[in-house]
């Protein structure tokens, strides 16, 4: 099919699917946002080491100020960890 891209390319495809049971416990870094580690590589891209930030939309789904409640969340790649070569990326859960 001329034209065709294929499915893989697509910017939907850009976003990571985040499972709650798969993180870390929180944490706030130096600019006071949350975050949580990714514990386990992901069949979604996502390795263990890398940095979920969680925007205040999702903080009623942190349990006992501890773990990110379980579930599927979306995740988007942030723009410093887009131009980061090597090491761990960061990603922030999507509204």
């Amino acid at each position: 099919m001329k034209g065709f891209s294929g499915f893989g390319n697509s910017p939907a495809k850009q976003d990571k699917k985040v499972v709650g049971e798969q993180t870390g416990k929180i944490g706030t870094d130096k600019k006071g946002e949350t975050f949580t580690i990714q514990q386990f590589d992901t069949q979604e891209g996502l390795q263990a080491g890398d940095t979920l930030f969680i925007p205040p939309a999702h903080h009623k789904s942190i349990i006992d100020d501890e773990y990110l409640e379980g579930g599927d969340y979306e995740a988007e790649e942030t723009e410093g960890s887009k131009k980061r070569k090597k090491g761990p990326k960061s990603y922030r859960l999507k509204k």
